[in-house]
């Protein structure tokens, strides 16, 4: 068919008017948040760092480009939220729009974490777990578990005098023993637990299966069906820990129940409570409340503590300091237990900073914008549909909330005069509704386990054969949960007094 010059005159001023009112009406909206250049189809693809690492650029692009940040990976828009004002705006006073769950074909549909609170979409269910949850790890509710938890945290001190080599095996033992304790009433009495070693493979893969641009399916959901994809073999065994996790420690506390030889645990309550309420089609969602708490607690309390024996290393006038207010206030006729929490200001400070430094979840897991229109902040579009990452780790760093944020610095949070800095409590562990519920299981652990090593031990640089002091890099893992580099410590007794306090306790115990 062919063309006169009038059509062709047609078909271009066509074009030209398309292309006009489509400007006009882009013009019209307000501008979208500042950014790294997109690139036409891509996007930002080729902005990444040379690592492919997405934490990586999130955190070089928030020191360019401020509160809020704009990418685009090819057709999903991602908003950065870098600073507390932003994320308590967005996340807490608007989070009707944005607790949302971004689709995650991984972690969700192939391997099976929906119905994790941390991952499933927001709802009916997440609401009513999250309700079962809080609950149960309230802080009232937890003081008829706090007997355990101490326990637990006594046992790992006691780990420490025997094999003080092994501190990374022991503080991942303890926050694994500590919490199938308190949900499932399990006793873990050996290293190689079963279960234990069921629940770090989970966690392990948890965090990796949740981090944005691991696994090319994310961005491109089409591949799933791809019958013989190299990530679907790994799916499906993934999916079988998945049911594992779920299944097994669960059918112990039900068979101790049905036995009636069981101790106080979250679970045994929960299913009770069901039983008589006459709700025990709510058993799974019981069953994955426990599985909640179970899985998303272990990587975070090793993380937390982990760098803190890193930072004893570093800076032995703040631990001094720390174990001079536990003698002053505690003495040094026992051990100091969660009931001297609020005497300790100083261990106190020295906890929110181990929080602060590095939070265990740097970039938490993607909010999504859950609405059928854009939203507005401060001037800026928002995208419907826009991934929402909040950058925990901008936030703790931001010079204009934390003075010298790079330091390591108890004292910030000590008010003497009258002026202490923001607790990064308040936003470590998510926000809205996304917030963690177990929260105060998580404090509590990271607490006690301070305490006690610092009321027990001394903490000192590993010395290599040729005599030269080791230092820890306080480097970092980039995945959800991020955990500290590999390091070596020595760790001493302060006293022998203090090692017959740590066996008699446990031995009470």
């Amino acid at each position: 068919m062919a063309f006169t010059w009038m059509d062709l005159a047609a078909i271009a001023l066509t074009v030209v008017c398309i292309i006009i009112l489509r400007s006009s009406v882009t013009r019209s909206k307000p501008p979208l948040p500042p950014g790294p250049t997109r690139w036409p189809v891509v996007g930002n693809l080729f902005s990444l760092p040379e690592s492919g690492n997405m934490f990586d650029a999130f955190t070089e692009w928030s020191n360019q480009y401020g509160d809020v940040t704009f990418a685009q990976i090819l057709n999903q828009s991602i908003v950065i939220i870098n600073s507390y004002e932003a994320a308590l705006e967005l996340l807490e006073h608007r989070s009707i729009l944005y607790s949302q769950r971004p689709r995650m074909v991984m972690a969700n549909e192939l391997v099976g974490w929906e119905p994790c609170l941390a991952t499933m979409p927001y709802g009916t269910n997440h609401r009513r777990m999250r309700k079962i949850i809080h609950e149960g790890t309230s802080p009232k509710a937890m003081e008829t578990l706090r007997p355990a938890q101490e326990r637990e945290a006594l046992k790992f001190v006691q780990r420490l005098l025997d094999t003080p080599g092994d501190l990374h095996q022991h503080i991942r033992q303890t926050a694994g023993a500590t919490l199938i304790k308190l949900v499932y009433g399990y006793e873990i009495e050996t290293r190689h637990d079963y279960f234990l070693d069921l629940a770090e493979k989970a966690v392990d893969m948890f965090s990796v299966v949740t981090t944005p641009g691991s696994f090319m399916v994310d961005t491109f959901p089409w591949l799933k069906i791809l019958p013989w994809a190299p990530f679907k073999t790994k799916a499906k065994e993934w999916q079988k820990l998945v049911t594992r996790l779920l299944e097994e420690p669960a059918g112990y506390t039900r068979q101790c129940m049905e036995k009636g030889k069981f101790e106080p645990c979250l679970l045994a309550g929960w299913l009770e409570r069901a039983g008589e309420q006459g709700a025990e089609k709510d058993e799974m969602l019981i069953k994955w409340a426990a599985t909640t708490i179970y899985s998303a607690g272990i990587d975070t309390t090793v993380s937390s503590v982990s760098f803190f024996f890193a930072h004893m290393v570093h800076h032995p006038d703040i631990q001094a300091a720390a174990q001079a207010e536990i003698d002053r206030v505690v003495g040094t006729q026992r051990l100091p237990t969660y009931s001297d929490r609020e005497s300790l200001p100083y261990v106190e400070a020295l906890f929110k900073e181990v929080l602060r430094w590095h939070p265990a979840a740097p970039f938490g897991i993607p909010h999504q914008l859950d609405s059928d229109q854009d939203d507005v902040y401060k001037g800026m579009r928002i995208p419907r549909g826009s991934l929402i990452i909040p950058n925990i780790r901008a936030m703790t760093r931001n010079p204009n909330v934390y003075h010298d944020p790079d330091g390591f610095t108890p004292e910030r949070f000590l008010n003497d005069d009258g002026i202490a800095e923001s607790d990064p409590g308040a936003f470590v562990f998510g926000f809205g509704r996304r917030r963690c519920p177990g929260i105060h299981i998580a404090h509590s652990s990271v607490w006690l386990s301070i305490a006690l090593t610092l009321a027990v031990y001394d903490i000192t640089p590993y010395v290599g054969a040729d005599g030269t002091p080791e230092l820890p890099t306080l480097g970092y893992s980039r995945t959800t949960i991020s955990q500290p580099e590999p390091f070596k410590c020595t760790i001493k007794l302060r006293s022998m007094a203090t090692k017959k306090l740590v066996e008699d306790s446990v031995i009470i115990n």
